[in-house]
């Protein structure tokens, strides 16, 4: 028998409220190390920015989600069908519209805590109340996409390729780590006054870009097969999606040989640039330093992504085959 909505959610949400509650305070944490364990209102935009981010990236994939559960006969939500929204609606309810609209609403809780309370207080009133506006947004705007869901369907794939999927993600996952970063720009082993040559800033730069690509690394972990089915569900995207994975010698190698190669290329890279930015005196700040230095690990970790989604792509679609096999020999 399949769970109706209300059963499945008492299920659902115990989990999705664990997994949101621990990123969270993971990324966090790694802000306020970064800051040297001290946070003030002037920091507001910048946590206002990574919360924001990580709203978008946990509301990004909502619909597709519940299309898959629903599609494979997870869950029961015909119970909300029937119910049209405007254009309007349908665009207030993007998840890019969503998050930044809650980059204001992150802002003023940010800017509040810190300036009303202090010490601890102030830090876990943060926390408590940022999670509850995530937590409640994603109740909100579920119920808002399932209805969406049941009533249309796109005419056209949404994304016409693997890449174009990838780069946008990849898109908020740089600027998720340009933000967490800019604190570290007033620590004296990242300052840019001792020179773009100085060893103690190649190093502590080559350091935090690996870092950086680790976590990255460790966020991509879980599939998202479950996810490109409920798109294939959806026909946000079609079943030629991804056909082949870029540079195959390199997708060949082992995850330690890569990650070797890469730590060799980033460090490599990174005196190259400080070497020309000295040469040819350009003024640069911490931000675009980094960014510069960190282009190594971008490109990577766009071949990793693709990488890792063919293959769940192609889960995806051995799925939907044999659920519509099943299907037509079930009808």
């Amino acid at each position: 028998m399949i769970p109706d909505y209300f059963t499945f959610i008492r299920f659902h949400d115990k989990r999705m409220q664990l997994m949101v509650s621990l990123i969270v305070l993971l990324v966090f944490g790694f802000y306020w190390k970064n800051s040297t364990f001290s946070i003030t209102a002037n920091d507001s935009g910048l946590i206002g920015g990574i919360l924001a981010l990580l709203l978008f990236n946990f509301i990004y994939e909502l619909q597709a989600y519940w299309a898959y559960s629903w599609g494979v006969g997870r869950v029961d939500v015909n119970d909300f069908g029937g119910q049209r929204f405007s254009t309007i609606a349908i665009f207030l309810s993007r998840p890019e519209i969503v998050s930044l609209f809650s980059f204001g609403i992150f802002w003023i809780i940010v800017k509040g805590c810190l300036t009303l309370l202090s010490g601890a207080y102030s830090l876990v009133s943060l926390l408590i109340l940022s999670l509850c506006y995530i937590l409640l947004i994603i109740r909100f705007l579920r119920r808002i996409y399932i209805r969406q869901m049941l009533v249309s369907i796109s005419c056209s794939p949404r994304f016409k390729s693997m890449s174009q999927y990838v780069a946008y993600s990849l898109f908020f996952i740089i600027m998720l780590n340009i933000l967490s970063v800019i604190p570290l720009k007033y620590q004296p082993a990242f300052s840019l006054e001792q020179g773009f040559t100085s060893p103690q800033l190649i190093i502590a730069m080559w350091i935090l870009c690996m870092i950086v690509q680790a976590i990255n690394q460790f966020f991509s972990l879980s599939s998202k097969r479950y996810i490109f089915l409920g798109r294939v569900f959806l026909k946000e995207i079609d079943l030629l999606f991804s056909q082949s994975v870029p540079w195959p010698t390199m997708y060949a190698k082992s995850m330690i040989s890569r990650m070797v190669l890469l730590l060799i290329v980033e460090l490599f890279w990174i005196i190259l640039v400080s070497v020309l930015l000295h040469v040819f005196n350009v003024i640069f700040n911490f931000e675009g330093y980094f960014i510069l230095c960190f282009l190594p690990c971008i490109g990577y970790h766009f071949l990793h992504l693709y990488w890792r989604w063919h293959s769940d792509f192609l889960m995806a679609c051995d799925m939907y085959l044999r659920f519509d096999e099943c299907q037509k020999r079930g009808g």
